[in-house]
């Protein structure tokens, strides 16, 4: 009995952990997709040689705050992704 509860707690762990995982994976994936967009916008405005460069500047402000952010995002997935393997 007490081996089935212990499996039970541990399905119940292991749904949560799938469940972070997930959502950490889908926000990724929409920052990468946000910092492919903010690529773009950087490059062809730095390919302009009549931009602002305020806006040139702005840009390059939000691509590096993307590729942070997608930085982030994938070291929390690495410490989730260490937690679940020492568990096994």
């Amino acid at each position: 009995m007490a081996a089935n509860k212990r499996r039970n707690r541990m399905s119940s762990l292991d749904l949560d952990l799938d469940t972070q995982m997930n959502n950490l994976e889908t926000e990724w994936r929409q920052v990468y997709e946000a910092s492919l967009i903010a690529r773009a916008d950087y490059q062809a405005l730095a390919a302009d040689s009549t931009a602002n460069a305020d806006l040139l500047d702005a840009a390059r402000e939000r691509l590096d705050r993307t590729e942070a952010f997608k930085a982030r995002i994938m070291a929390k997935i690495e410490r989730l992704e260490d937690s679940m393997l020492d568990e096994n």
